[in-house]
């Protein structure tokens, strides 16, 4: 008896541990599928604090058309190595496949970046 509960209980785990990775697997692949900016940036950088803003304003103004990223470098220290980060804050515009196309630095206005993303032939409005 003992045998078939512990073998239920694994089967179950094991068909749970399945379908978890496959939902997160799910959101990414639909965050994916929209033009990003990342911003990479840390806690002490006033020129970053200066670009919260404009991210914000970008992703409300074009909600469903593109996606805003915040990494602070003093929690991600690999992010900074992956994108060799000199100086903050470091934008990196992606196109809809993932693509990176673009990595400007420092503080950008709104026109600015969505003229990066129209440069990269990412069509906004």
């Amino acid at each position: 008896m003992k045998v078939k509960v512990w073998a239920v209980a694994l089967g179950l785990m094991v068909l749970l541990a399945g379908c978890l990775p496959a939902g997160a697997a799910a959101k990414a692949k639909a965050q994916a599928k929209l033009p990003t900016l990342k911003m990479l940036s840390t806690t002490t950088c006033p020129a970053c604090d200066m670009m919260e803003p404009v991210l914000e304003e970008l992703k409300t103004r074009y909600k469903g058309k593109v996606a805003t990223e915040h990494i602070y470098l003093e929690d991600h220290p690999e992010v900074a190595r992956k994108y060799k980060v000199r100086y903050v804050p470091t934008l990196i515009f992606s196109d809809a496949k993932g693509r990176e196309f673009a990595q400007k630095i420092g503080y950008k206005p709104l026109e600015e970046v969505l003229a990066v993303f129209a440069k990269g032939g990412v069509k906004l409005k």
